[in-house]
């Protein structure tokens, strides 16, 4: 029994599982989401929204985990990272444009 429990304690503070978690959580921090969530909890059954929020993002978190694992098989982490980040500039443009427009 104390060695499962010691073998539980190691995975959960491992440090791929730390980075993991403290990426998610910061990254959903304060998103559309979880502001959404926050509505419909405010006014439906906080268990049922709970449930389908947990089986909602375990969903769409394994699949991006699966979906990363077989686009990392065919192409490398550094052309992953390099269009993400590409991708994350374009962004950058066209919302700034788009703000500075409707602000005149």
């Amino acid at each position: 029994m104390l060695a499962s429990l010691r073998n539980l304690f190691s995975l959960l503070l491992s440090p791929v599982f730390v980075e993991t978690f403290v990426l998610v959580f910061l990254a959903e921090w304060g998103d559309r989401s979880q502001l959404a969530t926050i509505a419909l909890g405010a006014a439906k059954n906080v268990y049922g929204v709970a449930a389908g929020t947990i089986l909602g993002h375990t969903c769409c978190t394994g699949l991006a985990v699966v979906g990363g694992q077989l686009l990392a098989s065919r192409i490398s982490v550094k052309k992953v990272t390099f269009a993400g980040g590409i991708l994350f500039i374009v962004f950058a443009i066209l919302y700034g444009y788009e703000a500075y427009n409707m602000s005149n």
